[in-house]
């Protein structure tokens, strides 16, 4: 059994109602903390913040206005700081969370500044589950955006420009949050429609079962769904549909979406043609529809559903909504296309739980066709490795070769173990990624599809995987 962690933070909780006027952002160029930053800026807010790395990201909220500081000294916490934002991912003795405690300012969780900005809006909806929620939540921004409907949103990940996970729109429309549960600060946000992509164990740090898990999501939403709102869930998710026979008939209204023979909105006969993925889907007014997307994966097809479900609860035309995420591209880094050369394709994998492994490896399947499909993955941490480490091993053999790298979390060890359960080729553990990338190159042939596969900094070796492609080019002409 792994032990629940505790927050290493605790943030004031006397701050409420929060006062945005002035916040300051430790970590800002996190996946989570920047979405968040770039619409408090786009409000009008002033808005600060520090990272140890600089992005591209970073640079699209200073043309904003924002001031981002490079590292994290005491300095840079503004004395009149309304709040000091931070993230489980900052630790307690960090020199700008202690200078805020000194200055006797607030310091409160990003997921109290998520839930300031979505209850100023008419409506919010909050994006939620183990997996999908990113896609899920840019497909539900991309259709109301296309639908004319002004959304503000912030999502984890970005859609084709770096920092684009974020934008303030009318405060009279939407507001759409992807909101995360990996150390359970979904509990206590407020919103008018859940939705819950899927429940399933994930983060053992935080976690101690899928038990957990469910228990973590009943609280969100008791607490959290307003009076007469909707829970939008997977009917194919064993803990989705724990979730709501614990939350009763006497709970909230439940509209469900699967491949299950149950769920109001039921897709069929999935099939994929190169990046395409298309589905027949039924909806509970009795309309059928056909879906077809332009992102890889028939997993793509569930979040498709989950979308257009949320979109008819909105009042967004079914058959408008169903055409609109037609020309969806995808969020970055969810088996995004990262260039070809030598005739070797690359794309861009997030995936890190031993399912979403899984699922973009079939996408990846499909991709490449005769080709084969090489691996490079690169784990988030040596307590998922250790829980998870057979299941990584089964999803992994969807590949035709893997080589397994670690950069930044010195679990060689762990990764060797990993490398000797994986029932495919594997090339072994390469601890530098770009040295990784390079193997992966090596042994790579025209038609094959390489997959950077991760959520560290996996995916900055694309650069150096593009190169060491295009210098075989001569020798495959």
């Amino acid at each position: 059994m792994v032990e629940t962690a505790v927050p290493r933070i605790m943030p004031d909780l006397s701050a409420r109602p929060l006062d945005l006027s002035r916040l300051h952002f430790v970590g800002i160029g996190g996946s989570g903390m920047l979405p968040v930053a770039r619409v408090c800026a786009e409000q009008g807010y002033t808005v600060s913040g520090s990272d140890v790395r600089t992005t591209e990201g970073l640079g699209e909220l200073a043309r904003l206005g924002v001031r981002v500081y490079a590292g994290h000294r005491a300095g840079h916490v503004p004395a009149d700081a309304s709040a000091v934002v931070f993230t489980h991912a900052v630790a307690e003795d960090n020199p700008e969370v202690v200078a805020a405690r000194e200055l006797g300012l607030p310091v409160v969780h990003r997921s109290a500044v998520l839930n300031a900005l979505m209850e100023a809006h008419a409506r919010s909806v909050a994006v939620m589950g183990t997996h999908g929620k990113s896609s899920t939540a840019g497909m539900l921004a991309f259709a109301l955006a296309r639908a004319g409907r002004e959304p503000s949103y912030a999502i984890g990940a970005d859609f084709d420009v770096p920092g684009g996970g974020g934008h303030q729109g009318n405060l009279s429309g939407t507001f759409v949050a992807e909101v995360d549960e990996s150390d359970r600060s979904h509990i206590g946000v407020g919103m008018h429609l859940a939705v819950v992509t899927n429940v399933a164990w994930d983060h053992p740090e935080n976690y101690s079962s899928e038990s957990d898990v469910v228990d973590a999501f009943e609280q969100c939403i008791r607490l959290g769904l307003h009076e007469r709102g909707t829970l939008v869930l997977d009917a194919d998710s064993a803990g989705a549909r724990e979730l709501a026979s614990r939350l009763g008939s006497d709970g909230p209204r439940v509209v469900t979406f699967g491949f299950s023979p149950t769920a109001d909105w039921r897709l069929s006969e999935p099939s994929t043609y190169g990046r395409r993925t298309r589905s027949v889907l039924r909806g509970p007014h009795g309309g059928t529809y056909e879906l077809v997307l332009r992102t890889p994966g028939t997993h793509q097809l569930l979040n498709a559903a989950a979308a257009i479900a949320s979109l008819d609860v909105l009042g967004v035309d079914c058959d408008e909504a169903v055409d609109q995420l037609g020309y969806f591209d995808g969020m970055v880094r969810r088996m995004t296309a990262g260039g070809e050369a030598a005739g070797v394709r690359v794309y861009d994998s997030f995936a890190h739980h031993p399912e979403e492994v899984e699922a973009d490896l079939a996408a990846a399947r499909s991709l490449a066709g005769q080709g084969r499909v090489i691996t490079v993955f690169q784990p988030s941490g040596a307590l998922r490795l250790e829980v998870f480490g057979d299941g990584f091993a089964k999803a992994l053999a969807g590949s035709d070769e893997v080589v397994l790298t670690d950069s930044a979390h010195s679990i060689v060890g762990a990764l060797e173990t990993l490398s000797e359960q994986i029932g495919v080729v594997s090339r072994g553990v390469v601890p530098d990624r770009a040295e990784a990338a390079a193997l992966a190159a090596s042994v790579a042939q025209p038609g094959d599809v390489v997959v950077l596969m991760g959520t560290g900094d996996i995916t900055e070796a694309g650069q150096v995987l593009r190169a060491e492609l295009g210098a075989q080019l001569p020798a495959v002409a």
